[in-house]
Parts: structure tokens; sequence; C-alpha cells
């Protein structure tokens, strides 16, 4: 049975591709002077956004990092919280269903991009990519939630939008759910649950057997 329902953040629970995408380009363009399009950008999705920046040559990654985060809030108003997700998490909390956040967003980005969103009442737990040494696609990150919760890896299922997430999960011995409604491309992505909208993820606790 599942106790606890595992979420990554953007792509799973709030909409920040737009956001995330055109405050790097704008980023890029000043520290590299280089413009790049969102096609060649989409591999940003779903790790720290130091190793993005490592991937593409930037030198000095924390002063880049800090003008992304600063850029991000230019473009707020294109960010927004995912149809059927707040239903979901009011769902699960009144059914006792633990709720908890692996993120690649460090800590300082978790406070300043989701925190506003008005999700963050829900959630149990929350690792964040300051909290291990290594990242998605590493295990780590849900090892450390398996470690603050107490739950074995039967007892949770991690939902996110990216085959970084699901190796994470894989890693770690915990069940993967796709959740297509952000998720960029599935290619090569076999997920345990294949999610069409956040009520499915309500299915799994109840009926895991129909997904």
């Amino acid at each position: 049975m599942i106790k606890c329902v595992v979420f990554d953040v953007d792509g799973t629970l709030i909409d920040t591709g737009e956001a995330i995408i055109t405050s790097l380009q704008k980023v890029l363009e000043e520290d590299l002077g280089q413009g790049y399009s969102k096609d060649e950008l989409d591999f940003a999705f779903g790790i720290p956004g130091a190793v993005t920046l490592e991937r593409l040559g930037v030198n000095d990654i924390e002063n880049s990092a800090g003008k992304w985060i600063r850029y991000l809030d230019d473009f707020r108003d294109t960010i927004s919280v995912f149809e059927g997700i707040n239903n979901c998490l009011m769902k699960l909390k009144a059914d006792d269903i633990k709720t908890g956040i692996v993120t690649s967003k460090t800590r300082k980005e978790f406070e300043s991009n989701f925190i506003p969103m008005g999700l963050a009442d829900y959630f149990d737990y929350v690792v964040c990519a300051d909290d291990t040494a290594r990242h998605k696609p590493h295990p780590d990150p849900i090892l450390k939630l398996l470690e603050i919760s107490g739950n074995n890896p039967e007892d949770i299922v991690y939902i996110g939008d990216t085959i970084y997430d699901k190796e994470c999960a894989e890693g770690a011995g915990v069940k993967f759910g796709l959740a297509l409604w952000g998720a960029k491309s599935v290619e090569g992505i076999e997920p345990a649950y294949l999610l069409h909208s956040p009520e499915d993820i309500l299915k799994i606790i109840t009926c895991p057997r129909t997904i």
C-alpha cells in the first residue's frame, strides 16, 4: 500500500517551462553572447541549474545562477499550478496520505519560485538540491526522502515528468509515475504508472492496477 506520494516540482506540480527557458536564454545571451533555441535547452528540465550552466560552458556559475533566479521573476506571470493539482493534494491530505517533494531546485530557488504558488502547506517532506551531494538522475534525493520520512521504497511513488525523475526513482527502488500533463517527451521512459491527469494519482492509491 502506498503511504506517501512524492512529487517533482517543475513540469509536475507547476508549469514553469516558459519561465525557465526564457530566463535562461536571457542569461546566456548576456554571459556567453550566444543565443539558444528552446529545443537546445530542453535538457535543462529536471536537473539542477548549476549543472545546466556547467554543461553550457558558463564560467562564473554562481553569478549566472543568481541572475537566472532573478530573471525568473520577470516571467512569473507565465507560471501556474497545473489544473487538477490543488484538488489532488487536498484529497491526499483528506485521506491521510503523506506527501513529499524531491526537486532539483536549490532551497533558495524553491523558496523564491515555489512557495509563492500557495502549495507548500500540503507537503510533509521536502528534499532540495542542497540536501544531497549527488542529484537526479542519481537516487540520492529520493533515498534522502526515505530517510527523513521513515518510509520503505515500496511505501512511496514518485511523480515526475522527465527521464531524470524516472532514473532517480528506479535507482532508489521506488515506483515512478509519469506526469503526461507536463512531460516534454516520453522517449525512453517506461514508468510503472502512466498518468494522464493529476486525478490518476488518486487511482494509484485506491486501485493501482487500473493505471
